[in-house]
C-alpha cells in the first residue's frame, strides 16, 4: 500500500471510488492505526516483532509472528461493515494448521452459530476466506496455494447489494462466489476483537507463523484497479 495521502489521491482518480480507509496498520513499528481514526492495536500472547524487511519498497517495515503473539484491536462496529475490503501483505513460514494473518469473527456456541470473517493459511495449504452468517458452520472459499516464505498479496471483500463474496491473490481474482446468506458482521450476537496474526477461537488461536505487513481496512469493496493499485 502506498503512503496514505497517495492512497487518498489515487481514490480521487476512480469516480466510483467512493470506498473510506476506516483502519491501516503498517506495521513498521508499531501497531497504531495510520488513518488516525484510534482503532489502536495491542499485542498479546507472546511476541511480535516489528522492523523487518517488508513486502516492497512502498510498505517499508513489517512485523514478524514467531509465536502465539498477535495484535488484538479491540471491537467496533465501523471495522466490521456490511460491505468490506480487507488488504494485506503475507509471508507464511510453513503451509497448515489453519493459521490466520487475520481475523475478526464471533462464533457462539462451539460453532452454532457464526459471524464475521476469516483468512486462512489452511490444512491443504490454500488461502481460505470464510464468511458466517449466524447459521452452524462456515461458508468457505479456497483462494489458491499458499508459497511458503513468498511475499503475497491478499485481498478479502464482499458486497451486501449482491451477497458477493471474493479472494484476490497478487492482484487477480482468485475466487468468487454469489449466494444469500454468506455473511453478517462479527458483533451480530457477541464482540469480538479484530485480531491480526491469530485466529482466535475459544481454546484454539490458529496462530499465524511468519510475516504480516499493511494492513488496510476499508468499508465497501474496491474495484480490481485499486485493489492492483495499493500492492503497488
Amino acid at each position: 500500500m502506498k503512503k496514505l495521502s497517495k492512497i487518498l489521491i489515487a481514490c480521487l482518480t476512480f469516480e466510483s471510488c467512493h470506498a473510506e480507509l476506516v483502519a491501516h496498520y503498517p506495521l513498521d513499528t508499531d501497531a497504531l492505526d495510520a488513518t488516525g481514526n484510534g482503532y489502536d492495536g495491542e499485542i498479546q500472547g507472546g511476541t511480535v516483532t516489528y522492523g523487518q524487511d517488508g513486502a516492497n519498497a512502498n510498505t517499508s517495515s513489517s512485523a514478524s509472528f514467531p509465536d502465539n503473539g498477535h495484535i488484538d484491536i479491540p471491537f467496533n462496529e465501523t471495522l466490521n461493515a456490511e460491505s468490506f475490503t480487507v488488504a494485506l501483505w503475507a509471508n507464511a513460514s510453513s503451509t497448515g494448521g489453519f493459521a490466520s494473518p487475520i481475523t475478526s469473527r464471533d462464533d457462539v456456541g462451539g460453532g452454532t452459530s457464526t459471524h464475521g470473517f476469516i483468512l486462512y493459511n489452511d490444512n491443504g495449504g490454500n488461502w481460505n476466506f470464510w464468511t458466517g452468517d449466524g447459521d452452524p458452520g462456515w461458508d468457505t472459499m479456497v483462494g489458491g496455494p499458499v508459497e511458503p516464505n513468498v511475499w503475497t498479496h491478499i485481498a478479502l471483500t464482499f458486497d451486501a447489494a449482491t451477497d458477493t463474496k471474493s479472494i484476490w491473490i497478487n492482484g487477480s481474482l482468485a475466487a468468487t462466489e454469489t449466494a444469500p446468506a454468506q455473511y453478517s458482521p462479527n458483533g451480530s450476537v457477541e464482540f469480538e476483537d479484530l485480531h491480526i496474526g491469530s485466529g482466535q477461537d475459544d481454546g484454539l488461536n490458529f496462530y499465524f507463523d511468519g510475516l504480516i505487513d499493511d494492513v488496510g481496512i476499508w468499508n465497501e469493496v474496491l474495484e480490481e484497479s485499486f485493489i492492483q493499485n495499493i500492492m503497488d
